[in-house]
């Protein structure tokens, strides 16, 4: 299978996540709905408020992710990724995945009790890990550095289109 171009792997990610935003609206209100309306713990509006806003921020910049992976994925069906805008999509990516992180650190120091902390832990339910925050500042820091690669590569390629 092709790289690039239509009927690729490119056109065939750009459909999956067009589905996957989808399903993110449908999950996105159902998380909502079970965590404010069928919620039976009784939480103060201090702490409702800091819910909604973390919930609502966090996933806005998962939504913008895939939305901002769309673009990338759609100048690869164009056949033609090495462009400044998915430079500017990298980074924007690299921060949404800095904001996730701080919003998992903010809601670990608000939201719950450090002493309960752990690394990794595995009960009935599976393995699980408090975590989160670092996956994503890893995931942040190497989406910047593709982002100053492909930066990288857009002054070669524009400097050789230059070239006579």
């Amino acid at each position: 299978m092709k790289y690039y171009g239509q009927k690729s792997m490119a056109s065939v990610l750009k459909r999956i996540l067009d589905f996957i935003l989808i399903l993110g609206i449908i999950a996105t209100l159902f998380i909502f709905k079970d965590t404010f309306i069928n919620n039976d713990i009784k939480l103060d509006c201090f702490k409702k408020v800091v819910i909604f806003v973390l919930l609502a921020v966090g996933i806005s910049c998962v939504f913008l992710i895939v939305v901002n992976l769309r673009k990338i994925l759609l100048s690869l069906v164009k056949a033609n990724p090495f462009i400044n805008e998915n430079v500017r999509a990298l980074k924007m990516v690299s921060r949404e995945c800095f904001i996730i992180a701080g919003c998992y650190i903010f809601n670990m120091f608000i939201n719950s009790n450090l002493k309960d902390f752990n690394f990794i832990y595995v009960d009935g339910k599976g393995i699980h890990t408090d975590m989160e925050f670092i996956i994503f500042l890893f995931a942040g820091c190497f989406i910047l550095i593709l982002a100053k690669v492909f930066q990288q590569a857009v002054d070669y390629k524009e400097e050789n289109d230059s070239t006579i």
